[in-house]
């Protein structure tokens, strides 16, 4: 079974963590404090690449997530980073600037470069349009090849929150020992505690290696009854999103199950890193096809496996994950950023800019929420909608 049920609560200023038992309370307490970085020794093998993927449009969290300036370049949590720096901050501690990776769109060259400044330039790699995740994974791949053909390589989404990252690194650290030494490819799982249709789920099987599970499958987000069914089996875990492999594992599982991609990024090899070029790229990325690595290679891949970690995490994909995992006050309001006067409310979260201020008065679960000149005031059961307005307005204001 891998339900853990000796959680507890802990409320911080921001933030109110579900914690399983084995995790050390003193030290999370002292990491939540910003720079997010917990002070376990671990050491830098020099093969290990991260390759951060930063080129999502979080359309489910407008107006703080917008296309000019998506999720992963917003301050989300009220913490006084951004999710790239985060996530960048995260990894830095098993991962020298010079090895870290970052894919995104080409717009958001600039954005992702003054917010990661210690990044080498060349180390961007700018996406001309989207083509989800096995092309930015199979793009990041071809570069670290031409560096490291030995490497180990991390791929983690630029937009998720993690709290307790001494847990979560000793866990992907735990995952790069296994690869360095096996042709698999691991996913990190984290142990769920509820039932949830916002994220993927993997069927965790026995145990092959130090902390290691065989997988019997992948299921993509499911609907709530299937959830349900997931948890209460005890045999499930959620996908957080995070892989690791070695270079030549995940090139075996590109050149088997993707062939036109792979051989359409194949051709970059010839050309020195340093000579690739916007049209270059562009025309791989108009040949490859529109499809996830989850449905592109880990669900058909007979080499998979999975390290649980028992992680506080969430990819902050919602309205209600924000509210989640927020702090909140003794009637259910949540202050995520900005400053508020409630009166009379229960159950909002109050979302602004950390120079506004906001009186709130007589409201039950809602949002208020703000971005440049974009307000919203709605209840919390509509957040999930509120993408669909974004046509709406954009019309009007033309």
């Amino acid at each position: 079974m891998l339900k853990n049920t000796s959680l507890q609560n802990f409320n911080n200023d921001h933030f109110s963590l579900l914690l399983y038992s084995e995790v050390d309370y003193g030290n999370l307490i002292n990491t939540l404090s910003f720079p997010l970085l917990n002070t376990i020794d671990l050491n830098m093998n020099d093969n290990i690449y991260c390759v951060i993927m930063a080129g999502g449009s979080g359309s489910r969290l407008w107006p703080l997530s917008q296309v000019r300036m998506p999720k992963q370049f917003v301050d989300l949590a009220g913490l006084g980073k951004t999710m790239l720096q985060l996530t960048y901050d995260r990894f830095r501690r098993i991962c020298p600037p010079d090895r870290i990776v970052v894919v995104t769109l080409a717009d958001y060259a600039e954005i992702a470069k003054s917010q990661l400044p210690d990044v080498p330039a060349e180390n961007f790699l700018l996406e001309p349009f989207k083509r989800n995740t096995s092309a930015c994974i199979a793009y990041a791949a071809t570069f670290i090849r031409q560096k490291r053909q030995d490497a180990i390589m991390i791929a983690t989404p630029a937009d998720h929150l993690i709290i307790n990252d001494d847990v979560f690194i000793s866990s992907v650290s735990q995952a790069c020992d296994y690869a360095a030494s096996n042709e698999v490819l691991l996913a990190i799982g984290v142990r769920a505690f509820r039932p949830d249709t916002g994220f993927g789920y993997i069927q965790v099987g026995d145990e092959v290696g130090n902390g290691i599970n065989a997988v019997k499958t992948f299921t993509e987000k499911p609907n709530m009854e299937m959830a349900v069914t997931f948890y209460e089996c005890g045999d499930f875990c959620w996908n957080s999103g995070v892989f690791v492999w070695r270079l030549s594992a995940i090139n075996a599982a590109l050149d088997e199950f993707l062939p036109v991609l792979s051989r359409q990024f194949n051709s970059l090899d010839t050309i020195p890193t340093s000579h690739w070029t916007p049209d270059a790229i562009r025309s791989v990325y108009e040949e490859v096809e529109n499809i996830s690595i989850d449905y592109g290679i880990m669900e058909k891949a007979r080499n998979v496996a999975v390290c649980l970690t028992d992680a506080v995490w969430s990819d902050l994909g919602s309205w209600d994950s924000i509210y989640e995992q927020a702090g909140k006050d003794a009637r259910g309001n949540a202050i995520v950023s900005g400053n508020a006067m409630l009166k009379d409310s229960d159950g909002c979260l109050i979302h602004l800019e950390s120079n506004k201020t906001c009186i709130v008065e007589g409201l039950r679960d809602y949002i208020v929420a703000e971005r440049g000149s974009q307000i919203i005031v709605c209840p919390r059961s509509s957040g999930k909608n509120l993408w669909q307005y974004k046509s709406e307005i954009k019309a009007e204001l033309d």
